[in-house]
């Protein structure tokens, strides 16, 4: 996260209609809170993951890979509970945060003796404005480590809020599922939940439901995720509110020369299909030299507080990557 990006995503269209925006791979400490951020009005809610023994290239000197954080608009008035739940070394909470941790810099581990780097962390918002707490996953997975299963299922021993609740999972999953439905979408709800767009390289479609891969790559990621997916009744929101036109794949990755793919996502749970008015990918929203990601837009119709005069929420963004 640089200066330069956040003027970038300052510059996006639909900025001044969001309540928060989720970043992953920041790259940074997790220690300071970027003045440029809170001086325009936010708060900033981050985690760091481990440091690399790469070369220096993150921003103000930072060498931590991957991170997690949540910008909140100040004028939401939300309090916020931060949860770590894999792949955490540093974390930093807003004015209005309060960790559930037990221990500081915790990392998740699975069923064996090594920790996971993938990383999660779990922000539960509440606001005076709004009727319900919404949960909001982060997600990054490290292209090159395994234990992914495991991770997977410390998400999902992880997802049980109050069914009322909103919950979402937002972030880089480095993951190809293709076009492929959710397994468990019946015939009479594909009248309303439609198809959704997707990735139409059969290159990145995901392994087989039977696969005995466990080299971590996107095609088996993407089968995983599937199936996390289906076990939670959850669906992919990108690409399918409203459908794109052919001549619009919502790609959400593109890398020089003409590499287009779909590896980030926003899930929601089934049952809260209806708050959703729209999911876009912003494509070629924000210049190449700050991302190679593109942002995903979810606007949900929130209930809102009955004494409040406001009729609608629009929220979250989830911009899913930064340098």
């Amino acid at each position: 996260m640089t200066p330069e990006k956040w003027d970038s995503i300052q510059d996006l269209d639909i900025f001044p209609s969001l309540d928060f925006i989720i970043l992953t791979e920041h790259q940074l400490s997790a220690q300071f809170r970027p003045d440029e951020i809170i001086r325009s009005g936010w708060d900033f809610h981050a985690v760091s993951g481990a440091v690399t023994n790469l070369p220096q290239k993150g921003y103000r000197g930072q060498r931590h890979r991957g991170g997690l954080a949540l910008l909140t608009r100040n004028s939401k008035h939300f309090s916020v509970k931060m949860k770590s739940l894999s792949g955490v070394v540093n974390k930093i909470s807003g004015d209005n945060c309060k960790s559930m941790d037990k221990r500081r810099g915790g990392q998740g581990h699975g069923s064996g003796s090594l920790p996971i780097l993938h990383q999660a962390v779990t922000w539960s918002l509440t606001s005076p404005l709004y009727d319900n707490t919404i949960h909001l996953t982060g997600v990054y997975i490290f292209p090159d480590e395994n234990q992914l299963q495991d991770f997977l299922d410390t998400l999902i021993a992880h997802s049980n809020h109050p069914p009322h609740e909103p919950y979402i999972y937002a972030g880089d999953f480095d993951a190809c599922t293709a076009k492929e439905l959710e397994n468990h979408i019946t015939t009479q709800e594909l009248r309303t939940l439609l198809r959704r767009s997707g990735d139409i390289n059969p290159a990145h479609s995901p392994a087989p439901p039977l696969t005995s891969a466990t080299v971590p790559a996107a095609d088996y990621r993407g089968r995983l995720l599937l199936n996390m997916i289906n076990s939670l009744e959850f669906i992919i929101t990108n690409g399918r509110f409203p459908v794109p036109p052919p001549t619009l794949r919502p790609y959400t990755f593109f890398r020089k020369p003409n590499t287009h793919s779909v590896l980030d996502y926003n899930l929601i749970a089934k049952h809260h299909v209806p708050l959703i008015q729209k999911c876009a990918v912003l494509r070629d929203s924000l210049p190449a030299c700050v991302t190679d990601h593109m942002p995903i837009h979810l606007h949900l119709d929130l209930p809102t507080s009955p004494t409040k005069q406001i009729k609608k929420g629009k929220m979250p963004a989830s911009e899913n990557k930064a340098l």
